[in-house]
């Protein structure tokens, strides 16, 4: 497994170059921010993109690719079975993911607060806490099932990008109604993503499978 997992990562290295390069953009609007104050609260409100960044660059290529340029083939013809090789690919992807998403914490944590902060504020709730994790496997996984379904780059990408906006405007309408403590929202929320990211695998392993 270890060395199924050394060889999904030499697959993904141009996908933890780029969402590398995201994370040096926000720590531009970072430093933009601490250069001046006028700008605070830039990076909390366009910490929600990263979601769409990692479904738009790492989730939809990751299968579909696969089979636009006929690797597929290769992988399962070998001895390791196509759910081992699954799990290789997502478990790489999903620790780029997750370790993109701490290091924007820790940016978030030395940007300036600009002034008083609501907890249940848009910008600061989708930007801290847990909810942020597992929203981006959720946008992670959506990717990997859009491109397995449809095996097509160009479909997967820009539908995958749609749906995980419409995803995260569907959880703030809905966060909007409830009438729970702060943390107990974020604990609620992140596990319907999880939830969610896990039936998503699901249909990926389902349409793999399913391929001659």
């Amino acid at each position: 497994m270890i060395r199924l997992l050394w060889v999904a990562w030499r697959g993904q290295r141009a996908q933890a170059a780029t969402l590398a390069g995201v994370i040096v953009l926000y720590a531009m609007a970072v430093a933009a921010e601490r250069l001046e104050p006028e700008l605070s609260g830039l990076t909390a409100q366009l910490a929600g993109f990263l979601a769409g960044a990692v479904c738009l660059v790492w989730g939809a290529p990751l299968i579909a690719r696969e089979f636009e340029t006929g690797t597929y083939r290769l992988a399962w013809t070998q001895s390791v079975t196509r759910g081992r090789w699954l799990a290789a690919v997502l478990a790489v992807a999903a620790l780029g993911a997750l370790a993109a998403t701490a290091a924007l914490a820790a940016l978030l944590a030395w940007a300036p607060p600009g002034g008083p902060v609501d907890p249940r504020s848009w910008p600061y709730y989708e930007s801290h806490g847990v909810v942020p994790f597992a929203r981006v496997l959720f946008a992670l996984a959506l990717g990997v099932a859009l491109g397995a379904v449809t095996r097509h780059t160009r479909v997967a990408m820009p539908l995958s990008l749609l749906l995980t906006g419409a995803a995260q405007l569907a959880a703030r309408a809905a966060r909007g109604r409830a009438d729970l403590p702060y943390w107990s929202l974020q604990w609620l929320e992140s596990a319907a993503h999880l939830v969610l990211a896990l039936a998503l695998v699901g249909v990926a392993h389902v349409a793999i499978r399913r391929r001659g």
